[in-house]
Order: structure tokens, then sequence, then C-alpha cells
């Protein structure tokens, strides 16, 4: 007992007061979740809308390849970000399935079927990438910083 006693008042600063942490009340079930998501930005969750965003793509002119890229084609790598930016950002989509990537960027990648998937898994064990196991096939899901990489 008296160590306990001496490790706090070797302690700095004032010793904790709770009291002046203000309480938040509030009745369950009262919070309104999607107005409180939308004062901080976060977008509803939307189907996307595939020929505006093949239309949108269509449009992109001037895409640079990313820099400091390790996954052997920052072009492609580019083009698939550029995609799930769009998807997270606009629809609030979390993930989309290899068949939709393929669809809308395949081409633009210079990747379709298998080298897609290849592709898509060494941006996963790199980490930039999450694989989501759904339904009928798997998806992917950008990490938050890999969004940010220029």
């Amino acid at each position: 007992m008296e160590e306990i006693e001496s490790d706090e008042e070797g302690l700095p600063g004032p010793p904790p007061d709770p009291s002046s942490i203000p309480s938040v009340v509030r009745a369950i079930g009262e919070l309104d979740v999607e107005a409180r998501a939308e004062e901080h930005g976060a977008s509803k969750e939307t189907d996307p809308d595939i020929s505006a965003i093949r239309e949108f793509l269509e449009e992109v002119e001037d895409l640079e390849p990313l820099s400091n890229n390790l996954s052997g084609d920052p072009m492609a790598e580019s083009w698939l970000q550029i995609l799930l930016t769009l998807v997270v950002r606009e629809h609030g989509k979390s993930s989309l399935p290899i068949s939709t990537i393929e669809v809308l960027v395949g081409e633009k990648m210079n990747r379709e079927g298998i080298d897609l998937e290849l592709f898509l898994d060494r941006l996963w064990i790199m980490g930039r990438l999450e694989k989501v196991y759904g339904a009928q096939e798997v998806s992917y899901s950008p990490n938050p910083s890999w969004l940010e990489l220029k």
C-alpha cells in the first residue's frame, strides 16, 4: 500500500479532477447519426452510376503517374487511385469489386482478368488496398493514406 502512495506523489501535474469533465446526457435513440455525419462531411452511401463514372474518367486529362511508387506501374496505380477516390468520396462506398474496377479502368490500366487481380493483390500486400471478401467476388478498399499519395 505504501508503494502506491509514493508513486502517486511522484506523478507530475495536479491530481485528476473528474468534476471538471462536462457530462453529455442524451436519451437513448435520440442521436441522428446521418445528420451528424453530414455535419462532418461524410457522404451518404449511394450506388455509383457506372456510366457517369466512365464518362468522368473519359474526360480526365493530364493524369500524372504516382511518384515514389513501388508497385511497378505508377500510371495504372494512378488510374485506380482516381477511381477509388471518386467512389469513396462521392458515393460513400468503401470498396469496389474486381469486375467493376475492370470495367471502369481495366483498359486504361492495360490490365484485365488475372493480370488485374495480381496487380490488386500486389497493392494489397503493400498495404495500399484492403481486400474485402463479400458475397460473390472479392472487392478492394483503399487505404486512406494511399488516397492522399501523390
